[in-house]
Formats: structure tokens, C-alpha cells, sequence
């Protein structure tokens, strides 16, 4: 079975270490895959990319296709192939869902790229305005948050182990854009109604830095 290769750009840390400089153009990270989160110049908003289209979240709760000229500081783009796939429509908590697919993970040692598509009861998201400056976890403290009931839509993300924490952040991270393509944004919580699980087990990971950009060179992280 074929498992999934991942390209990322810039690290979950080098946000978290203040550089939100757009590096990378939509363009050429397509060229890695299908499916993904970022962010835009700035750390403007949340990127998620599904089946080759990257949807831009607002922190005013709007979506747009984000053009191929536009830059990223950060993005994962993923080569999804499923490794598993089952319907799940328990009902369950974002907490409880998530902690019963970790058990379904054959190790622990792996990222896996996750894809959850169908209905849910509750989706609540989150977005960072654009043009920041401060420190990420301010940023963090101050996005708003959004909630849609009965939303329908895909969640694409990704979920690290401990020793690769530093490169997509520790569990899962996680985007969702709606069906209708108006409702985008990081997940913060949700309520399972009937949906459809994937996880691809990552064995091939391509990390890139923009070592040639004079503002990174410079960054003191």
C-alpha cells in the first residue's frame, strides 16, 4: 500500500517564532499535492487546500480562492492515500472523536494526513486577522472564533507525534471548509453527525526553508 508524502514550507515553529513573511508562492506549493493548511502573507488567515484549490478563511468569517501568485509563510501540502477509510456517526465530541482515532493509529511513531468528510453537528473555527506584527501566541489569544450548526463540509490536517512536533505542531492540526465553500477556517471543536474517515500513514517528508530570503536569513528565532 502506498503511503502518504508530505511538503512543507517553513515549520509550525518558524510561525510560532514570529516569521509570517510570505516565501513560497500557491503555485509551486501545488506542485507537491492536493491537499493542505497554511497560511497567507502575514499569517493572514487559514489556507485549506482540497482537491488542488486553496480556500482563504477570514478573521471576518469570509472565504475566497486564494490566487497561484499569492505567498505563504507556512504551508503543508500532502500526497493523501488513504491507508484506512470508515464512517463514524457516534455523535461524539471533537475531544472524543479525536482521542478514539489516536487509538486507531497503527503507531505513534508516524504523522499520518487526515481527511474527515461528511456532517456535523457543530464546527467551530478560528482565524487570524491580517497584517500581524505581534508575537504568534497574542495573535492567538485575540483571533476570533467562529461556529456554523449543521455544518457539511471537509476537514483536511494533519497528525505529528512528539518527535516531530517542531516541524507540524504536537496531535492534530486541522482546517475545514464547508461544501459550499463559505464557511473556512482552523478547527477549533466540533460535534460528529455522520462523516467519513481517512488517515495516510506520511513515510516521505520534504521540509523546505527559504534560506535565499534575506528577512529569514536574518530572523532571530
Amino acid at each position: 500500500m502506498t503511503n502518504s508524502k508530505i511538503f512543507q514550507h517553513n515549520t509550525y515553529n518558524t510561525l510560532y517564532g514570529g516569521f509570517y513573511e510570505g516565501t513560497i508562492t500557491l503555485e509551486e506549493a501545488l506542485k507537491h499535492g492536493s491537499a493542505g493548511i497554511g497560511t497567507l502573507d502575514t499569517a493572514n488567515g487559514e489556507v485549506t487546500i482540497l482537491d488542488g484549490v486553496a480556500y482563504h478563511g477570514s478573521s471576518e468569517n469570509k472565504v475566497r480562492v486564494v490566487e497561484k501568485d499569492e505567498t505563504l509563510p507556512y504551508v503543508a501540502v500532502v500526497d493523501h492515500q488513504p491507508l484506512t477509510s470508515f464512517t463514524d456517526n457516534s455523535g461524539s465530541s471533537a475531544s472524543e472523536f479525536l482521542s478514539a482515532l489516536t487509538e486507531k493509529l497503527p503507531t505513534k511513531s508516524a504523522a499520518y494526513s487526515i481527511v474527515i468528510a461528511g456532517f456535523f453537528k457543530a464546527m467551530t473555527v478560528s482565524s487570524k486577522p491580517a497584517g500581524n506584527t505581534e508575537p504568534y501566541l497574542d495573535i492567538l489569544s485575540k483571533q476570533p472564533h467562529f461556529t456554523r450548526e449543521n455544518a457539511c463540509g471537509t476537514i483536511v490536517g494533519i497528525w505529528s507525534p512528539k518527535h516531530l512536533a517542531d516541524l507540524f505542531g504536537d496531535g492534530f492540526h486541522l482546517h475545514f471548509v464547508s461544501s459550499d465553500k463559505t464557511f473556512s477556517a482552523h478547527v477549533q471543536d466540533f460535534v460528529i453527525d455522520k462523516v467519513t474517515v481517512e488517515f495516510g500513514k506520511i513515510d516521505n517528508i520534504q521540509q523546505e526553508f527559504p534560506v535565499d530570503n534575506e528577512n529569514f536569513e536574518k530572523h532571530q528565532f
